[in-house]
């Protein structure tokens, strides 16, 4: 059987992670020259998103055989609306790091695989696949699938990030939600350590134009005057597709779709699509039916977006204050009740 997989990020680095544990070799393509996001940034495992699921670590551990070491475990969440602070401590998730260093998640994920890595390589899919077998799209967006099925936006964002210094807690993670430099987006701020991190706004529905001067807005507001060694923008569109397999093409991670319309994370369904496809390809199992459970979480969660559109200044003050309730903090965050899954009844009514 022969296997290509287009893209060497998490998606397609799982998807070949798993075949081989399958017994089965397969070559990737990648389009830099080297494992690893250019620019270096912090992301999350974020355990309430992925309930009923407790620990993502260990569940990609014990059910994959997937190691992962994460950078801290993030312990404490502040969140920021115009004129509320809420504090909320606990068992969140988890810090990655997503860059070239060795520590990385992508370069974890690289430094165990036999598989080859075609470096400085882009092909087209359409060549490959009457090549192969099987070719596994992981380019880490989706403008291929959006030509080959219907696909329904959910949404357009712009984001700026930077590198900066100072002294963070390692274990923490702070949030600004202000309409008037993010929409509907919301700035985030997440350590390497204790003297760097990585400091990033996702402003929705922007033009390109626009984006440096939230940006100012957004330090200027917030009084984030740290030290800036690097920044780097992109945009980021993100949607639901109709299909995931057409013909003899497998779509994971980003290339899929599979980014949360609410927050932006895409990790844990990145790994884990890449990891269904896998399987499929090794057992003939239906890949739209083990990714259902992914795109009905999706789905949710663009209600939750749709609702979130909607949003003025007074109700994000409303949410962070809310949000920083007692018996509001336990349910959300100290107990394993998903739920984004069972309230999302409610958020349909109100729609």
């Amino acid at each position: 059987m022969k296997v290509a997989i287009i893209g060497a990020g998490i998606a397609g680095l799982a998807c070949a992670h798993e075949l081989e544990r399958l017994g089965i070799t397969c070559i990737l393509f990648e389009r830099k020259n080297m494992i690893g996001t250019i620019q270096p940034n912090i992301g999350s495992f974020f355990n309430m998103e992925d309930r009923p699921i407790k620990d993502p670590i260990n569940y990609f551990r014990h059910t994959y055989g997937i190691l992962l070491t994460p950078v801290e475990r993030m312990t404490t969440i502040i969140m920021h609306s115009p004129k509320y602070k809420s504090v909320v401590k606990g068992n969140h998730g988890y810090f990655v790091i997503r860059s070239k260093d060795m520590n990385s998640l992508d370069n974890q994920l690289a430094r165990d695989l036999r598989s080859k890595i075609n470096f400085n390589s882009d092909p087209d899919f359409k060549e490959l696949s009457r090549e192969y077998d099987y070719v596994v799209v992981a380019t880490g967006n989706s403008s291929v699938l959006e030509k080959l099925t219907e696909w329904r936006t959910t949404v357009t964002t712009w984001i700026k990030g930077a590198t900066v210094l100072g002294n963070f807690e390692p274990h923490t993670a702070e949030l600004w939600f202000n309409t008037d430099y993010a929409r509907s987006g919301y700035g985030y701020l997440m350590p390497f350590d204790k003297s760097r991190a990585s400091l990033v706004l996702i402003t929705t529905y922007t033009q390109h134009g626009e984006l440096d001067d939230l940006w100012q807005l957004f330090l200027h507001n917030e009084g984030l005057n740290n030290e800036i060694v690097e920044t780097y923008e992109f945009d980021l569109n993100t949607g639901i597709a109709k299909e995931h397999k057409i013909d003899n093409l497998y779509f994971v991670g980003n290339a899929a779709g599979f980014i949360d319309p609410l927050l932006g994370l895409g990790a844990f369904h990145a790994l884990e699509s890449g990891i269904f496809a896998a399987r499929s390809i090794a057992t003939g199992e239906d890949y739209e039916k083990m990714v259902k459970v992914i795109t009905n979480k999706l789905n949710v969660l663009s209600d939750y977006r749709d609702k979130l559109d909607k949003f003025k200044n007074s109700d994000y003050d409303r949410m962070v204050k809310i949000l920083g309730m007692p018996i509001i903090r336990h349910v959300i965050y100290d107990t394993n009740i998903d739920v984004i899954k069972y309230a999302h009844p409610i958020i349909r009514i109100f729609k």
